[in-house]
């Protein structure tokens, strides 16, 4: 039975952000502490074959399918918005690189998106409603087959942030392992 990991964490600092969380300079740092506790998660899942589920944004999302694809986990791209939308919302713009990575792990991977077609709700409840998406489809093996690792500050933040889903995960039990963005 597979263990899933599923993937929630903040996007890389746009060079107009006025308060940072998540500058570039934290970029490796944060990249290995993900894989480290991708090694973590495979060591206490035991045999079971880890799956992984993220959103492919800038920062945390791509580093983690990038660990993923590193230590031969299996991980799959779930977009609340179609990709061109979600290339224009959630990775364009945050600096060098990131589109054109962003572009191979599309090409590479499974993607599932929630609002395929037509105009795409770009409020913000389509990050809520994405993140339920996403923990639904890692809950699918039951609770105890699931792990969310989170990179975090901790804050409350935005509507469908990482906070939203550390809480939807923690009401199924879920273990989070999580990634102080502060310490790093």
């Amino acid at each position: 039975m597979p263990h899933f990991v599923l993937f929630s964490g903040h996007m890389i600092d746009r060079p107009d952000r006025s308060m940072p969380r998540f500058p570039a300079s934290k970029e490796a740092k944060a990249s290995l502490a993900i894989r480290v506790a991708l090694e973590k998660v495979r060591v206490a899942a035991g045999g079971s074959e880890l799956r992984g589920i993220a959103a492919a944004a800038c920062g945390g999302d791509i580093l983690f399918h990038e660990a993923c694809r590193e230590l031969h986990i299996r991980s799959e791209i779930y977009l609340g918005l179609p990709v061109s939308v979600f290339e224009e919302t959630s990775v364009r713009g945050c600096g060098p690189g990131w589109e054109s990575r962003y572009r191979q792990l599309i090409g590479e991977l499974p993607v599932h998106i929630l609002v395929p077609g037509g105009k795409a709700d770009t409020g913000d409840e389509i990050w809520e409603k994405a993140n339920e998406w996403m923990l639904k489809a890692a809950l699918s093996q039951g609770d105890a087959h699931l792990t969310i690792i989170v990179l975090w500050d901790g804050d409350e933040g935005d509507t469908g942030g990482t906070s939203q889903m550390v809480r939807a995960a923690l009401a199924h039990q879920a273990n989070v392992e999580m990634i102080d963005i502060r310490s790093l």
